[in-house]
């Protein structure tokens, strides 16, 4: 008989990150209908194979997104592979196990109502492995939605191609290793984001970067597999390298196909001005991006606010993603079917 296991739920309220010179380094994520934080304590020490199974986790009421984090701690020969499935709403069947690493993302229109974990850990060296905890949040944005976010939009081709602006590397703003292998994707809308904290006079370069990225990592809300955006640019116009695009970020469910753009500061009515700088990099980010993976800006460029009760990216760039749709189309042209 299936039983609900008992969890640790975490309140709304979010712990804040801290830059390494002293700046709150938060970001304005996604409300989550559906949040827990769960102690695994699953351990192997000493044998070559163990295999953990969690109960059976309800979801009152029903999801069509839920995002997974898991963290272990591997001994140096073992191999641990993660594991989950699902059960659908209407139905009350359950589909396989589907494997990952750290981090799965679960996005579908027919909602969900229940789902299991499954972890098998391979260990010729005998050593001490472990199933720390996971985390998972979830939201159902209505199947006529999902449906819309979901479907191969129409075919796009830019008439000429846009360079690739300069963009400081994960390498170079001396990011943290991601906790475990992508899940890839094909990039089709982008989804622009602000920070809302830290603002604009906040903002000290790489410090804050890393801040964001210590904060979606560790925070015991999230604990992604890495930073949740794939660029930040800075009000210097500096563009910073998040999560490769190519992979799927936690910013935005479904978050699949989303690639994520995030301006640092509170772009809220009365707040941080866009600075000419930080526009002018975003234009061109916006450019090379639609012109590299044939992105339509006149469909496929979004604010946050349009799947989310967020205010974000705050009405000075929402308002103005008009303009940028026309500029980037100006930039990179179309090419008419014949």
């Amino acid at each position: 008989m299936e039983k609900r296991s008992r969890v640790f739920l975490w309140g709304i309220g979010l712990i804040i990150g801290v830059c390494l010179l002293g700046g709150p380094a938060r970001a304005d994520e996604d409300p989550a209908t559906y949040r827990v934080a769960v102690n695994l304590g699953f351990q192997l020490e000493g044998q070559v194979y163990g295999q953990f199974r969690t109960p059976v986790y309800l979801l009152e009421p029903a999801l069509d997104n839920l995002l997974i984090s898991v963290e272990a701690r591997r001994a140096p020969d073992a191999v641990i592979r993660s594991y989950v499935r699902f059960r659908d709403q209407k139905t009350g069947t359950w589909t396989r196990f589907h494997p990952f690493d750290t981090e799965f993302h679960f996005a579908d229109p027919h909602p969900i109502s229940a789902y299991q974990l499954l972890f098998i850990i391979l260990d010729l060296g005998k050593g001490q492995s472990a199933i720390a905890r996971f985390t998972a949040q979830g939201r159902c944005l209505g199947e006529a939605t999902m449906t819309e976010l979901l479907k191969t939009p129409l075919a796009f081709q830019p008439a000429r191609p846009w360079p690739k602006p300069k963009i400081v590397s994960r390498e170079e703003w001396k990011a943290r290793p991601p906790k475990g292998e992508y899940k890839y994707h094909t990039p089709q809308k982008i989804v622009v984001h602000h920070t809302w904290k830290p603002t604009a006079s906040q903002y000290v370069g790489a410090a804050t970067i890393r801040g964001i990225q210590n904060y979606h990592m560790d925070d015991p809300n999230t604990g992604w597999s890495d930073i949740g955006y794939h660029f930040l640019i800075g009000p210097d116009g500096v563009i910073y390298q998040g999560r490769p695009e190519q992979a799927v970020g936690a910013h935005c469910p479904p978050n699949t196909t989303m690639v994520g753009v995030n301006v640092i500061g509170n772009y809220d009515a009365g707040q941080d001005p866009i600075t000419p700088d930080m526009e002018k990099s975003l234009i061109e980010l916006l450019s090379w991006l639609a012109s590299t993976y044939k992105i339509d800006p006149r469909t496929q460029f979004y604010g946050h606010r349009d799947f989310s009760p967020k205010s974000c990216p705050g009405d000075q760039v929402y308002e103005r993603l008009p303009q940028y749709r026309e500029t980037v189309l100006a930039n990179i042209g179309e090419l008419k079917p014949h």
